[in-house]
């Protein structure tokens, strides 16, 4: 079996990286031309920072093919777009593809988000698809909104290098009843009575989902963190089965509502999402809600823990929230193993653990 998952590795790591933006539907293409410069200034960040005099360079290029050859260091990107207003009820995510070596993203002057590190403590992230969810409360819809990426190049190929950039929306997100994106509140530093509805959470730091907790400046932290929500449900939800939609989540997960632990990560192993040959993180989690446990005349609170044993970490990839049950048999039909993987069952009777 390992000889097998060798031969295969490539191609559905390859497969894997790719799955999140074959999902996205593009509001705002974000390919070619964007304005440039070297050098490091922070009021570059700026919405209303005048880069009339900057040189424009295409994006899905290094900039060493564009006249910057041998330049390695600091450099900006900058880019000023219009969202139409009919998007205001979505969350909107920048998708950036990949970034050689490390990148700060804003959106309006504001830090959205964070892949790498930068010098004295550099860590390359040249490998990675980048992805930001936007916070609703940034976007000017209808209007101008501004991209600024600062990013940093240790050697050889540097910047927007990646094949498509897009700002655009998870179509994943019209099968669900509830759309639970967005702000929560998280904490690495928590007790089990955080599991209680009534849990003050209000010191806890604000965190979006989906994406990693790295690219929102919780760098190189692996281990347990936990992820807290309050929602109120519609009463035309009531008397329908519904489940609950986690994404995935890396590495490991429990979900309660409302106080009740509801599903684990072991308990997707032996479902139609639950392929676990290439590691938890890939599956998408979905567990159904006891009957009765939702209260529809007020509020109920997720938590989801996880457990993270090194990379990225945190609930990245959409979508998250709740869905009834005709909604996720749409889902699971799309998304199970035998969609990613079409001879993984035969493989495993010749190749058992």
């Amino acid at each position: 079996m390992k000889s097998f998952r060798i031969i295969y590795f490539g191609l559905f790591l390859f497969l894997m990286n790719q799955s999140i933006f074959c999902q996205i539907y593009p509001v705002v293409p974000l390919d070619g031309y964007w304005k440039f410069n070297i050098g490091d200034h922070p009021e570059w960040a700026a919405k209303d920072f005048d880069d009339s005099e900057w040189d424009q360079i295409k994006a899905t290029s290094s900039w060493e093919n564009q006249g910057y050859v041998e330049y390695n260091g600091y450099a900006w990107y900058r880019k000023t777009i219009h969202i139409p207003g009919d998007v205001q009820q979505r969350q909107l995510y920048l998708y950036l593809d990949r970034i050689d070596d490390v990148n700060e993203t804003y959106f309006n002057g504001t830090l959205i988000g964070q892949t790498g590190l930068f010098p004295p403590q550099f860590e390359t992230a040249y490998n990675i698809q980048v992805a930001y969810p936007i916070p609703s409360h940034l976007i000017q819809y209808g209007g101008n909104n501004t991209i600024a990426i600062r990013v940093y190049d240790d050697g050889e190929e540097g910047g927007l290098v990646g094949t498509e950039l897009k700002l655009g929306y998870d179509t994943n997100t019209q099968l669900l009843a509830l759309d639970l994106s967005g702000q929560w509140k998280f904490s690495f530093y928590y007790t089990l009575s955080c599991l209680k509805p009534d849990f003050n959470d209000t010191e806890w730091d604000n965190i979006i989902v989906p994406s990693t907790w790295e690219s929102q400046g919780y760098n190189n932290y692996d281990g347990q963190a936990c992820y807290r929500k309050t929602f109120t449900l519609d009463k035309a939800l009531q008397g329908k089965t519904l489940y609950f939609i986690g994404g995935k989540i890396d590495d490991k997960d429990q979900v309660f509502i409302n106080g009740k632990l509801i599903g684990s990560t072991e308990k997707m192993y032996k479902t139609p999402l639950g392929n676990s040959f290439w590691g938890d993180w890939q599956i998408r989690r979905a567990y159904p809600i006891p009957e009765g446990l939702l209260n529809f005349s007020g509020k109920n609170t997720v938590v989801v823990l996880v457990d993270d044993h090194g990379g990225m970490g945190g609930i990245f990839e959409g979508p998250v929230g709740l869905m009834t049950k005709k909604q996720y048999l749409q889902y699971e039909d799309k998304y199970e193993t035998e969609v990613w993987f079409p001879f993984q069952k035969f493989i495993r009777l010749l190749f058992p653990d």
